[in-house]
C-alpha cells in the first residue's frame, strides 16, 4: 500500500480517544493503527464469505403419484368435515 487516499469519517468521540490511545500505546500513527485494523478484519474474512453455517438445504424426493392421491383424499375429506 504505497498509495494512501483521504478518507474522512464520523466516529464516536469516545471511540476517538480508544483509537488515539492505542495508537500511541503502539507508537503508530492514527491512520496506521486504523488501517492495521481495517486490514485485519477484512483479511480475516473471505472476500464474498458467507457464514453459512448448518444451512445446508435438505433436498428431498418428490412424491410418487400414489402418495399424491392419498394426500388429496385426505384433504377432500377434511374439507367435508367442516
Amino acid at each position: 500500500m504505497t498509495d494512501k487516499v483521504s478518507l474522512t469519517i464520523k466516529i464516536d468521540p469516545a471511540l476517538k480517544e480508544t483509537i488515539k490511545a492505542l495508537a500511541l500505546e503502539s507508537q503508530l500513527s492514527l491512520s496506521d493503527l486504523v488501517t492495521q485494523h481495517l486490514v485485519q478484519s477484512f483479511s480475516a474474512q473471505a472476500p464474498g464469505a458467507v457464514d453459512n453455517t448448518n444451512t445446508e438445504e435438505e433436498t428431498s424426493e418428490q412424491l410418487t403419484q400414489a402418495e399424491l392421491k392419498q394426500i388429496r383424499a385426505l384433504l377432500k375429506k377434511s374439507k367435508k368435515k367442516k
